[in-house]
């Protein structure tokens, strides 16, 4: 590009989105960061695994990453068994409000540009427009943008509904141990992630394998018979759906065109055996920017997310129906 300022906006300011536009702005990149509501709480247990810590910009030391950090894990069966691990790195669990801030703190230091406002179009020429009537074109538009990614709606259509999993539950005051438990008939489980001052509980399940109201349900017996000190709390629930992975490649080869690419949530990259996300958020999101920084060009981002990280979620895919069988 010579002189001039690759101009790249990113619609979403989560995790993936603050990372690219930390990345992308050091690099010397125009960045615009458009999401009317970040930092937001997301239902999320907030695990960021050693992995995931590794590709985090360096905390200020006035401003260090608003983390607890946990040692080992336990895990249970329905059946009263329970194994502990200790972790061979402590798992770091944040709230999203929190972290989703600090992340964004860190792009804005960068010299990234966040506009609160909410995209309503985009097309493939790299124009987008907001609800305000802005209108501005880039060189490059990243969807950063979720489960219900427009970016995604527009290039690549809705994601279908076997993609999806749903995750409910609350979060409670006080703290323990981070608690995983499988349950009987659950493709899915119950988990406990004690964060700073309280602990998320939550329940996952495959959209529309199990109603919500019998997903909860289970939930809150589990947790007034074994953990009655996090019940739900009068703070309301929260159900969130997670766009998991497949075992086939080209979903993933999909992912970019000649002036868009989707990263995170939009990229629909979670793990389909434990539905974390927040790893394949952070790495999509560097992935992206060392191939933007080497070509120029998304053109190459999907084969090298494939290289790597990608074969892992073709496999995780490909063994989860035996992972959750009877």
């Amino acid at each position: 590009t010579g002189s001039r300022r690759v101009r790249v906006g990113i619609v979403g300011a989560g995790p993936a989105g603050s990372l690219l536009a930390y990345r992308m702005a050091r690099a010397g990149a125009s960045i615009t960061l458009f999401d009317p509501s970040h930092p937001r709480e997301k239902p999320c247990g907030g695990g960021l695994t050693g992995k995931a810590l590794d590709l985090l910009p360096q905390a200020p030391s006035d401003d260090p990453l608003p983390a607890r950090r946990v040692p080992c894990c336990r895990f249970e069966s329905g059946d009263g068994h329970a194994v502990e691990v200790e972790l061979a790195k402590p798992v770091a669990i944040v709230a999203r409000r929190e972290f989703d801030a600090w992340l964004l703190r860190r792009a804005l230091a960068a010299g990234a540009q966040h506009l609160a406002e909410r995209v309503t179009s985009v097309d493939a020429k790299g124009r987008l427009q907001t609800g305000s009537g802005r209108e501005e074109s880039f060189d490059l538009v990243v969807g950063a943008d979720g489960a219900s990614s427009l970016v995604r709606r527009t290039f690549l259509g809705p994601l279908s509904k076997q993609r999806l999993h749903l995750a409910v539950g609350w979060y409670a005051p006080g703290t323990g141990p981070m608690t995983v438990r499988f349950l009987p008939g659950l493709e899915g489980y119950l988990w406990l992630f004690p964060r700073r001052d309280h602990v998320a509980v939550g329940i996952s399940a495959p959209l529309a394998a199990i109603p919500t109201r019998e997903l909860l349900e289970r939930l809150r017996r589990e947790v007034a018979r074994d953990f009655p000190a996090f019940s739900e709390e009068d703070a309301g629930l929260y159900a969130h759906t997670i766009p998991t992975s497949t075992d086939d490649p080209q979903s993933i080869h999909d992912l970019a065109g000649e002036r868009w690419a989707l990263v995170g949530d939009a990229a629909a990259l979670a793990d389909p055996i434990t539905g974390e996300g927040l790893y394949s958020a952070l790495h999509s999101a560097a992935v992206l920017a060392d191939t933007l920084l080497a070509d120029g060009s998304p053109r190459r981002y999907p084969e090298r997310l494939l290289a790597g990280y990608g074969q892992e979620l073709l496999k995780a895919a490909a063994l989860k129906p035996r992972f959750y069988a009877p």
